[in-house]
C-alpha cells in the first residue's frame, strides 16, 4: 500500500526526512547562537539543548548533531552538570557556529568542527583536491591554480577520487547551512565508509604550499 499525503499525492518518504532533517538542523544552529549570545552555557541552557536533541531524532543521526547529542548525553549521564563540561560543551558549539574566525567572520565563518586532528601531511603531485567555502588566499580559481601548478589535481565536487577537501576561512551562500555545506557532508559520510578523505582548513592547506 502506498503512502499518500492530504492531497492524494505518494509521499517521497527519503526525501521528506531529508527535508525535515536540514530544517532540524538549521534550529538546532539557530538554538546554539542562541545559547551562546552570552559566551556561556548554564546549566539550564544545556539541560534546553538536551530536551531538543532528544525530540528530534532526524537532526542527530549524522553530523554535526550526533556530536553535540553524545556530549549532552555523557554531561547528564551522573545527573551532575559541572562547570568544565558546560566550558566544553560551550566550546564546542561555539566551533559549530563559527570557529575561531568567528569574530572576524560572524556568520560566515567556516566550521573546524569536522577537521582532521591532528592534521595530515599535504602532498600536491597527483593529489585530489576540492576547496568548498570563500577563501582568505583570494578566489577559489585562485586556489586551484596554486595546487595545479604543484602538480595536484582540483575537482569541482567531492567523490570517491578525492583525497583532501580544504575548507575556506569564510562560509559560502550557497552552503546549506551557515557554517558547512553539502561537500562536508559528503566527505564525511565517503569517511564513516571507510574513504580516507583528509578534511583540512584552508589555513593548514596554505602553510603546506612551498
Amino acid at each position: 500500500m502506498t503512502l499518500c499525503d492530504r492531497n492524494g499525492q505518494p509521499f517521497n518518504l527519503r526525501f521528506n526526512r531529508a527535508r525535515r532533517t536540514e530544517r532540524d538542523i538549521s534550529e538546532m544552529l539557530g538554538l546554539a547562537k542562541g545559547v551562546l549570545a552570552d559566551g556561556k552555557v548554564t546549566e539550564a541552557e544545556a539541560a534546553l539543548l538536551r530536551d531538543w536533541v532528544a525530540t528530534h531524532p532526524d537532526a542527530t543521526d549524522g553530523w554535526p548533531g550526533n556530536v553535540v547529542a553524545d556530549r549532552l548525553f555523557r554531561i547528564f549521564e551522573d545527573g551532575l552538570v559541572e562547570e568544565e563540561e558546560r566550558s566544553d560543551l560551550a566550546d564546542l558549539l561555539q566551533r559549530l557556529v563559527g570557529g575561531g574566525a568567528g569574530l572576524i567572520a560572524k556568520d560566515q565563518a567556516s566550521s573546524d568542527l569536522p577537521l582532521d586532528v591532528p592534521p595530515p601531511s599535504l602532498f600536491f603531485p597527483s593529489t585530489v583536491f576540492v576547496f568548498t567555502g570563500r577563501f582568505a588566499f583570494g578566489p577559489r580559481r585562485e586556489c586551484e591554480r596554486e595546487v595545479q601548478q604543484l602538480g595536484g589535481i582540483c575537482e569541482s565536487g567531492v567523490t570517491m577520487r578525492t583525497d583532501v577537501l580544504v575548507i575556506g576561512t569564510f562560509g559560502s551562500r550557497d552552503w546549506v547551512h551557515t557554517s558547512y555545506g553539502r561537500k562536508i557532508q559528503k566527505a564525511l559520510t565517503y569517511r564513516q565508509s571507510g574513504v580516507p578523505i583528509a578534511i583540512v582548513s584552508e589555513d593548514h592547506w596554505a602553510s603546506a604550499i612551498p
